[in-house]
């Protein structure tokens, strides 16, 4: 039978999702906790690869196993053996058809960002003292042209090793919180790897006078990668949901 799991984790002691060679992730924690209960090994299927230190407040994974199996798995006895950085939400048998991550219609992405120093927010969101609730109009001229794009050649990390650019944005936002706390909400079918954080960069540098909104459109245009150095730290951001 097919069990999907929805769980959540704080990112910041592993190496994204996927199981790493010799690093240690969400997936492998997960695969040998439940093995453990169960008595026969277990392969997971995520909806989605996370990168090192994101966080999920929403992750879907599905695993198939046998009715014996399956009888000794609970939500309790699941989050009783994890570490206290990853938990069950809900657990419920599904159709052998169903795919955590080939059925997954929309994945949605928050990146948090602070400009004053607070220990609270440390490890859930980027210390940014340049911004403040000013340049927000300026963060969503960025964010709009974003929404726009269908293609992301510019907005991928070096040597992905990947072949379709192509994704469909739904939402490109920029919220203020406070006066010291900012967001930047995107939704789509699909992100190519380090796509959310380096939107996220373009748009800060931006607003603080960094780049111009033709250096942003002569990159896209031209297919041209944006540096690296635009990127921002991985533990701003959290995928919050997940629609099927």
């Amino acid at each position: 039978m097919r069990v999907l799991l929805e769980l959540c984790y704080d990112g910041t002691n592993y190496f994204g999702w996927q199981i790493q060679p010799k690093q240690i992730s969400v997936q492998q924690i997960l695969q040998e906790k439940i093995s453990q209960i169960t008595g026969n090994p277990i392969e997971l299927v995520g909806c989605g690869r996370t990168d090192t230190g994101v966080h999920a407040s929403q992750y879907f994974a599905h695993l198939d196993i046998d009715e014996s199996s399956f009888n000794k798995l609970s939500i309790y006895k699941i989050n009783a053996v994890l570490p206290q950085d990853i938990s069950i939400l809900n657990m419920s048998t599904i159709d052998d058809q169903f795919h955590a991550r080939f059925n997954a219609k929309q994945r949605k992405y928050i990146y948090r960002i602070h400009n004053n120093k607070d220990p609270f927010n440390r490890n859930f969101s980027f210390l940014y003292s340049s911004i403040n609730a000013n340049h927000l109009s300026n963060l969503n001229k960025v964010a709009e042209i974003i929404k726009r794009m269908t293609s992301f050649e510019s907005f991928v990390k070096s040597n992905s090793g990947l072949e379709n650019f192509k994704c469909v944005i739904s939402v490109s936002r920029w919220v203020a919180i406070n006066d010291q706390q900012f967001e930047f909400h995107i939704a789509a079918d699909r992100f190519v790897r380090g796509m959310v954080r380096l939107c996220v960069g373009a748009c800060l540098s931006y607003a603080t006078n960094k780049i111009s909104l033709n250096e942003i459109d002569q990159s896209i245009e031209n297919k041209k990668q944006i540096p690296k150095s635009w990127s921002v730290p991985a533990h701003g951001l959290t995928l919050t949901e997940v629609k099927y």
